[in-house]
């Protein structure tokens, strides 16, 4: 697949010039329950993500009983700081399903981005568009309604999944839709047992969950 498909910041990139930065790539697939990377392991390399789904954990901590950062998906980039200041990923990264990556030595990507410093500037927006992501994240937690909290997440998954037409589908069981909020299991499906009852939610038949109209403000 061409990069500029799944990775807006190859996008207006030459053909051959994207050719020749995929074949400085190694593709790697990450079994679903393994270990990506540490968060003291220094971020030496990027990964683009293709396809699958995996998990920013607190660091220290095992899946299931710890702090989730977020969820990364198909066309999501790991380790873009680590081309301006080779430091640790800071947090640790577990493949929640099979997980397909190119993985990219971060040499091979400075040199294709110093061959035109105005792609610097596509970089400084990814890393942008992380920390605003990041705001959001924090801005949610801070929502004192469970059911407002699943709201967002499903609202933000309704636009990846607009946005994003060629990337596979996500589906997170409703364990990991809790997880990313602080609902349990439970709670999580009687909420989405109701929605789905008034209309606003389908399920499609990989298990992803699909807006059908705009979810109610309050529940």
């Amino acid at each position: 697949m061409d990069l500029s498909v799944l990775f807006p910041l190859f996008a207006g990139w030459p053909a051959a010039e994207r050719e020749a930065l995929r074949a400085h790539a190694s593709e790697h697939t990450f079994t679903a329950d393994s270990e990506v990377c540490t968060a003291e392991q220094a971020a030496d390399q990027v990964i683009l993500v293709e396809y699958g789904l995996m998990a920013a954990y607190a660091a220290g901590e095992r899946p299931g009983r710890s702090f989730n950062y977020g969820y990364i998906l198909p066309g999501d980039i790991i380790g873009l700081h680590g081309l301006l200041s080779v430091e640790a990923y800071g947090v640790a990264i577990h493949a929640l399903r099979d997980t397909r990556c190119l993985i990219l030595p971060n040499a091979a990507l400075v040199a294709a981005f110093d061959a035109d410093p105005a792609r610097w500037r596509a970089v400084a927006g990814q890393l942008a568009q992380s920390v605003h992501h990041l705001l959001g994240f924090v801005s949610m937690l801070a929502e004192p309604s469970g059911y407002r909290r699943l709201k967002r997440v499903l609202e933000n998954i309704d636009t990846y999944t607009r946005q994003r037409p060629f990337a596979p589908r996500m589906v997170l069981t409703q364990r990991e839709l809790g997880e990313r909020i602080g609902l349990s299991r439970e709670m999580v499906n009687r909420i989405l047992r109701e929605l789905k009852a008034g209309g606003y939610v389908g399920v499609d038949e990989e298990g992803g969950i699909r807006l059908l109209r705009p979810l109610p403000a309050r529940f």
